[in-house]
């Protein structure tokens, strides 16, 4: 800023207010010259100043005050479109049944574009909690684009399992399945998961469609006869002291399925344990999973059979 404080004070012989004029002589109209000629100089100087350097400094100030919402309104609108994209984790590329334990980024994530809602009231149903943890090493899962299903890691075994039909239709589903590369004395995984699914949106999205859906199969397995349902379970083979419980509908996360435990013995008397859930997803496509292995294989390894049996997991948007 300048440093100008105003004209440059009056010299010793100015003239005092009311007072007699001095007579002005050469040397005293010299010295008045010499006084006129430098304020004249300081103003020039002002003058200078607040046309070069003040004036633009107010704006060059007001120029950006007026450009920084601009700039922060482009970051905004490009951070906008990256999330509209599907930037964000989906559910297939990050599976979350129920091995995803807790889900702290639900709610947080933006559904994919072009993926497809959950309809309206699965969201509230949580589940069991006996569950594998998030992120444990242990467990792998079966993702599809409506849901998934966890399976030990350490089952390498890629193959299928008995024949896997629908209890309404008695139509073969599509079966993958997982197991321990160690058989028993019928050729079978001493322990073993499997997904399967078919007729994708059979029963449409609308909840109590679907719902009846699945209380129509919980009613079917329920009225069958020992020989009927064993024909319809998933698991080892049995060969005597078949027992099962009733069968129920039980929820889980974002989803409900028709829930059958059952135990019996092997042809050479060893103890099988197992259990199958029958689902139908909230966009209506009818889905099967289930474990089943030799009880001295869960005994081994306890606690995994109630987590594999509890992490049945519907998404939270269909691919």
């Amino acid at each position: 800023m300048s440093n100008y404080n105003g004209a440059p004070p009056p010299p010793a012989n100015a003239p005092i207010p009311g007072g007699p004029m001095p007579q002005q002589g050469p040397g005293n109209r010299k010295t008045l010259f010499i006084v006129v000629g430098a304020a004249v100089v300081a103003v020039v100087l002002v003058v200078v100043v607040v046309l070069v350097w003040v004036l633009p400094s107010f704006t060059q100030s007001g120029n950006e005050g007026k450009s920084a919402p601009t700039v922060a309104a482009s970051q905004s609108a490009s951070n906008n479109a990256g999330r509209g994209s599907g930037d964000a984790p989906s559910e297939a590329g990050t599976p979350t049944g129920p091995g995803a334990g807790n889900e702290p980024s639900d709610g947080a994530v933006t559904m994919p574009e072009g993926a497809v809602a959950l309809p309206q009231g699965w969201d509230a149903l949580e589940g069991p909690t006996e569950i594998p943890a998030e992120g444990d090493p242990l467990f792998s899962k079966f993702v599809t684009g409506e849901s998934s299903f966890q399976y030990l890691k350490a089952w390498d075994y890629d193959t299928t399992f008995g024949k896997t039909t629908d209890p309404e239709s008695g139509k073969e589903m599509q079966q993958v399945a997982q197991g321990t590369k160690d058989l028993d004395a019928d050729g079978i995984s001493t322990a073993f998961a499997f997904f399967a699914e078919s007729d994708e949106g059979k029963h449409g999205s609308d909840p109590a469609t679907v719902k009846a859906a699945i209380k129509a199969t919980q009613s079917k397995l329920a009225g069958a006869s020992t020989t009927e349902l064993t024909q319809q379970l998933v698991g080892h083979k049995c060969a005597s002291d078949f027992t099962s419980s009733t069968p129920a509908i039980q929820d889980f996360r974002r989803g409900q399925a028709v829930v059958i435990s059952f135990s019996c013995k092997s042809a050479n008397g060893e103890d099988i344990q197992a259990i199958n859930l029958f689902s139908v997803t909230p966009w209506g496509t009818p889905q099967r999973v289930g474990v089943s292995g030799h009880k001295s294989y869960w005994d081994a390894n306890p606690g995994v059979f109630e987590k594999l049996g509890n992490s049945y997991r519907i998404n939270r948007w269909k691919l």
